[in-house]
């Protein structure tokens, strides 16, 4: 894509309290009687043409109130072209009734559409969501550079599209006001508002501060009863520099506002964001509740009257802080939180939740005292590991969601295992480091070589010393299946009358025998395994063989469209992006959902994955505390070769061997060098780009670290 659609050519009104912006197209061609756009964006209405936008966030003046959003462009035609419409919502569980619902929402979306003779959409833009990431206020639109007539088959293109954002500043006294003014010193999420707001270098001129500070802040929110299980965390935290205070849930309840506790809690969060970033719930459902996301208007179970599907227990709603539930969540007051669809899934909701987060949060869904020690002192364990082998090995389990044509549906086949590729293929994950199962059982398996088949007894065996875990199966609360195409009755369609089968794949009695000297970062991608009302199988693997579990609290959904999900962006953060989400587990998760959001706009799935472990670890184990007061009487002297720090020469004592490790500021493992015995020193090529390294020497007696900074 040429610089220019990173071009933002933007005239800031102040008096006028407007700003204007003028967005060029993406790059697109139009080949073989397709639209081919760029980094695109989608708008999920099933049934509804296919077009391709562009969602982006802005920034505005800080506490600034976003009172209108007009958008102003030419539509020229382009070509011609065939787009389909977006498939229906399929969940992951492949239940009947369900499936039947989704296709006649799809149907009846479809019908209307494509028989207009009418362009779609016939905006050109529109708000996604209003709100902030922590104190950058931020305007998120969807802009619609494309447009097509499903009749004429004709491709429209807007060169430019202006957008007007009006807006208007609290009055100086006012709540608002004081909110963000006690945010304005705030830099904890400025690395991660640098990657996501779309006009950064105007927006950092309004959020100068003179006194920067990063905010330590972390904050265990838990029964009175169950307080004194936590010292060891506290303890561990404290001395990694974090503020730790321990809230409880009856100083919560006794002392804020609220209808209910999750309001209560959601008050007190916003009332202490200044001096919070990270914040760990501790308590099972009763005991700390959740709150519960109602996503269609009105409709509590949703369109498909099923409560394994809504109401969605969801922790967004405590991470996402930037208004109060009357202008964000509740906005119409009906006490159903975070409706953002109507009945037919067009994204016109009653409410108007905002999907960046404020805080990294997640929870321990125990309140059972010893199982929340033992949770702890492996979470800290895995914490101090800098085993990057160990932390870079993972095992993925990918099997077969859809058969082609599965009972007569239609719907295209749908691998686990073209997830695990792409990631592989990507350089997320190393393949020779990877041990990947894959269905290879009944008829039509995945066609993927693999490390092993995908069973039951394999899923054990390979889980020894793996630190990533990610798979994509179908779920229950205490289980996941994978499903086999067992035997066909001569008709070639696979169907639900004994021919497709789900046997175990792992339940929760499993986990006794996985490993939990050397646990896992986990995603699972299956439907209801972190079911907070029951005790299941996310709960069991973060007590025993993960460090921390990702997982749905209801029925999870094959995306209408081919965004590869919030665990493909999540790895991809925590592994290879890792200097933005420093290598911490609810960092990644976090910038993870942005980018979801801004690709797929999926509220759904958002909704549902939430994080069972501590929002603070780390994956790969960064050194913290360093001393690096005094270094007269360390065994070794270092020198630096040249003024570009390419070139590292160690100077011995005596002759000794050594090993040289080369370590960034996430604790990832950079390189390694062992020395020969050598008086006169050794010399070794580092390449290293501008940033923190930590360095690590270690002899046959001793060791010690040292800190480099480049500059370039």
């Amino acid at each position: 894509m040429k610089r220019l659609f990173f071009v933002l050519i933007c005239f800031v009104f102040l008096k006028a309290d407007v700003l204007r912006f003028e967005i060029p197209t993406p790059e697109y061609k139009i080949s073989e009687n397709r639209l081919i756009v760029d980094n695109s964006s989608f708008i999920n209405i099933t049934g509804a043409p296919k077009v391709p936008c562009r969602i982006l966030t802005f920034a505005l003046p800080p506490g600034a109130i976003v009172e209108g959003v007009k958008f102003y462009g030419i539509r020229e035609k382009a070509g011609n072209a065939e787009i389909e419409p977006v498939p229906p919502f399929i969940p992951i569980s492949g239940d009947k009734k369900t499936i039947q619902r989704s296709f006649e929402i799809y149907r009846r979306n479809r019908d209307i559409y494509y028989s207009q003779n009418k362009v779609y959409p016939q905006e050109l833009g529109r708000v996604i969501s209003k709100g902030g990431i922590r104190k950058y206020t931020t305007c998120d639109l969807a802009l619609y550079h494309f447009a097509f007539n499903p009749l004429s088959k004709e491709i429209f293109v807007s060169p430019w599209i202006t957008v007007e954002i009006h807006y208007k500043m609290p009055a100086p006294e006012s709540e608002r006001a004081k909110f963000w003014e006690r945010l304005k010193d705030d830099t904890s999420f400025d690395k991660i508002a640098e990657s996501v707001i779309y006009n950064w270098e105007e927006a950092k001129n309004w959020y100068i501060t003179q006194n920067p500070e990063r905010i330590a802040g972390y904050c265990i929110i838990l029964p009175e009863s169950l307080s004194n299980y936590v010292s060891q965390l506290v303890n561990y935290r404290s001395n990694q520099g974090y503020s730790i205070n321990i809230i409880t849930k009856e100083y919560i309840n006794s002392n804020y506002p609220g209808v209910d506790f999750p309001q209560k809690l959601r008050n007190y969060l916003r009332e202490n964001l200044s001096v919070l970033n990270y914040v760990l719930l501790i308590g099972f459902y009763l005991d700390l509740p959740w709150r519960n996301m109602v996503p269609f208007n009105d409709d509590p179970d949703s369109p498909w009257d099923d409560p394994d599907i809504s109401p969605i227990p969801s922790d967004m709603y405590y991470a996402d802080l930037s208004e109060p539930d009357s202008l964000s969540w509740d906005l119409d007051g009906d006490g159903c939180f975070g409706e953002v669809y109507d009945q037919y899934g067009y994204p016109n909701g009653d409410d108007a939740p905002d999907y960046h987060p404020d805080i990294h949060l997640a929870r321990f869904p125990y309140s059972t005292g010893y199982v929340i020690e033992d949770v702890i002192n492996k979470i800290i364990s895995f914490d101090s590991n800098s085993d990057y082998d160990y932390k870079t090995s993972p095992l993925l389990a990918g099997g077969m969601i859809y058969f082609e044509n599965e009972n007569y549906s239609g719907r295209p086949r749908m691998d686990g295992a073209d997830m695990m590729e792409l990631m592989m293929n990507e350089g997320i994950f190393e393949r020779e480091k990877s041990v990947y199962l894959y269905e290879k059982s009944g008829l039509h398996p995945s066609p993927y070589p693999c490390t092993d088949s995908l069973t039951r007894n394999n899923m054990i065996y390979y889980w020894q010393s793996k630190g990533i875990m990610l798979e994509y199966n179908h779920g229950s609360p205490n289980a996941y299946w994978r499903k086999i195409w067992a035997w066909d009755d001569g008709d070639s369609v696979p169907e639900y009358n004994g021919e497709v089968q789900f046997p175990l794949c792992l339940e929760t009695n499993d986990v006794i025998y996985l490993d939990n000297t050397y646990p896992a970062t986990c995603f699972l991608r299956s439907c209801l395994t972190g079911k907070p009302e029951e005790y299941g199988l996310g709960a069991y693997l973060l007590y025993r063989g993960a460090s921390s579990a990702f997982c749905a609290t209801r029925i999870l959904w094959a995306s209408p469209l081919q965004d590869e999900g919030l665990g493909y962006h999540f790895y991809k953060v925590l592994l290879k992006d890792s200097l933005l989400s420093s290598g911490i587990t609810g960092d990644a998760f976090d910038i993870a959902r942005e980018r979801f959001m801004q690709i797929n706009n999926f509220w759904l799935n958002l909704y549902l994955i939430n994080n069972y472990g501590d929002p603070a670890t780390r994956h790969f184990g960064r050194f913290i505390g360093i001393d690096e007061r005094n270094y007269t009487r360390k065994p070794f002297l270092i020198t630096f070769k040249n003024p570009a720090f390419k070139n590292l020469k160690i100077i011995l004592p005596s002759n000794q061997k050594l090993k040289i490790e080369i370590y960034d500021e996430c604790g990832r493992l950079l390189k390694k060098f062992n020395t020969g015995y050598a008086g006169k020193g050794n010399e070794f090529n580092l390449c290293l780009s501008s940033g923190i390294y930590f360095i690590r020497i270690k002899g046959k007696r001793n060791y010690f670290y040292h800190k480099l900074v480049v500059l370039k």
